[in-house]
C-alpha cells in the first residue's frame, strides 16, 4: 500500500512539475509578445545605471531580479533568460533574443565586443526612445481619422434605421430628388453592403500589413514607396536604420560590417535596400554615395543628399548620430503633416455627410407639400 501511494505521489509531482513548466513557458511566450517599449527602456536604464556604479553585469542582473516579486512578471522572466545566458558564458544579447528587436541585440553585441556595454545600453536607449516617440506619434495621429470614420458610419446607420423608413412612408422613393436622393443612395450603399465592404476593407488591410515589410521589386520601388501607407513605412524604417547604424558606428564597427549586421535580421524589403548599399560600400564608396548609387532612394532623397555631404570627408561617418537625431525630429514632423491630411479628409467626410443630411431635411418640406 505504501509503495502504491509513493508511486501515485511521484506521478502527481511529475504532473505538477510538467504543468508548472508548461505554465512558465506560456507566461514566457506571452511576456515576449507583450514586452513593451517601456519595459525595454526600464531594462536598459536600470542596467546602465548599475554598471555606471561599478557593478558587474551578473550582479546587476541578479539585483534586478530580486527587486521583482511577481512570479510571471515579464521583466523577471526576461532577466532570468539573461542570467541563464550569462552563466553559460554567453553575452547579454543572447538572453535578450526574443525579448527585444534583433537590431537592439546587434547594438548590444557590438558594444560587448568593443568592451563598452554601458555605452551600448545608452545607444540602445536612444534607439528605443526615438522609435517609441515616432510610433506613438503615428498611432495617436491616425486614431483620430479612424474615430471620425467610425462616427460617420454610425450616423449613416442611424439615418438608415430611423430616418429613411419614416421618409419612405411619407414620400415614395421614386419622388426623391437632389440632396434627399443623394442621402438615400449613399446611406443605402454603405449600409446595405456593409458586410461586403467590411470584408474588402479587412482583406485590403491584411494585404497592406503583409506587404509593408515583405513586398519588394520594381513596383514597390517605383510606385508604392511613394504612396501612403508605404511611404510612411519607408520614413519610419529610414529613421530606424539611421538610429541603429549610428549606434553601431559609435561602437567602432566598420560601415560595411554594420550594414551586414543590420541586414541579417532585416525584413525582405529592408534587406533588399541594405544589401544594395553594402555592395556599393564594398566598392569603396562612402555611405552617402553608396545609398545614392544603390538605386532605392533609401532612406529618402533628402536624407541621401545630406548624408553625402556629411560622409564625403574622412571621419564624417562618426557624425551620423547627430544626423540621426535631427532626422528623427524631421520625420516626426513629416508624419504629423501626412496624418494631418488624413485628419482633414476625415473631418470633411463627416462634415459633408452632416451637411447632406441637413440639406435633405430642408428639402423634405417641399416634397411633403407637393404630395
Amino acid at each position: 500500500m505504501n509503495d502504491f501511494l509513493r508511486q501515485w505521489r511521484t506521478r502527481l509531482q511529475g504532473a505538477f512539475t510538467k504543468g508548472s513548466a508548461r505554465s512558465e513557458g506560456l507566461g514566457r511566450w506571452i511576456g515576449q509578445k507583450t514586452f513593451s517599449t517601456t519595459d525595454r527602456m526600464t531594462l536598459y536604464e536600470d542596467l546602465a545605471f548599475l554598471l555606471e556604479n561599478n557593478q558587474k553585469t551578473e550582479d546587476a542582473i541578479a539585483g534586478m531580479q530580486r527587486s521583482r516579486r511577481r512570479k510571471n512578471d515579464p521583466m523577471l522572466l526576461c532577466l532570468s533568460d539573461v542570467r541563464r545566458a550569462l552563466t553559460r558564458g554567453r553575452g547579454i544579447e543572447a538572453g535578450l533574443t526574443g525579448w527585444v528587436p534583433p537590431q537592439e541585440t546587434t547594438i548590444l553585441r557590438a558594444g560587448r565586443a568593443a568592451k563598452d556595454l554601458q555605452g551600448a545600453l545608452h545607444r540602445a536607449i536612444f534607439v528605443v526612445r526615438g522609435m517609441g516617440e515616432m510610433k506613438s506619434t503615428t498611432i495617436s495621429n491616425l486614431s483620430y481619422p479612424a474615430l471620425l470614420m467610425g462616427s460617420t458610419f454610425y450616423m449613416m446607420k442611424m439615418v438608415y434605421e430611423r430616418f429613411l423608413p419614416q421618409l419612405e412612408r411619407m414620400v415614395p422613393v421614386e419622388s426623391w430628388t437632389g440632396a434627399l436622393w443623394w442621402l438615400g443612395s449613399v446611406t443605402h450603399f454603405f449600409i446595405d453592403n456593409r458586410y461586403l465592404l467590411a470584408c474588402v476593407l479587412a482583406a485590403f488591410s491584411a494585404w497592406v500589413i503583409w506587404s509593408l515589410p515583405r513586398l519588394t521589386g520594381p513596383v514597390r520601388k517605383r510606385v508604392l514607396d511613394h504612396l501612403f501607407p508605404w511611404s510612411l513605412y519607408r520614413e519610419m524604417q529610414g529613421v530606424s536604420f539611421l538610429l541603429n547604424l549610428s549606434a553601431l558606428l559609435r561602437a567602432n564597427v566598420r560601415t560595411e560590417e554594420a550594414l551586414d549586421m543590420l541586414s541579417r535580421n532585416a525584413t525582405p524589403w529592408l534587406y533588399e535596400r541594405l544589401t544594395a548599399a553594402r555592395r556599393q560600400v564594398a566598392r569603396g564608396k562612402h555611405l552617402g554615395l553608396a545609398l545614392a548609387d544603390s538605386g532605392y532612394l533609401f532612406p529618402s532623397r533628402d536624407a541621401i543628399d545630406r548624408l553625402s555631404l556629411l560622409t564625403a570627408s574622412p571621419g564624417g561617418e562618426d557624425n551620423i548620430e547627430n544626423f540621426a537625431r535631427m532626422w528623427l525630429s524631421k520625420t516626426i514632423n513629416r508624419i504629423k503633416r501626412t496624418t494631418r491630411i488624413l485628419q482633414v479628409a476625415g473631418m470633411l467626410t463627416t462634415a459633408g455627410y452632416l451637411l447632406l443630411t441637413f440639406i435633405a431635411t430642408q428639402n423634405l418640406g417641399d416634397l411633403i407639400g407637393n404630395h
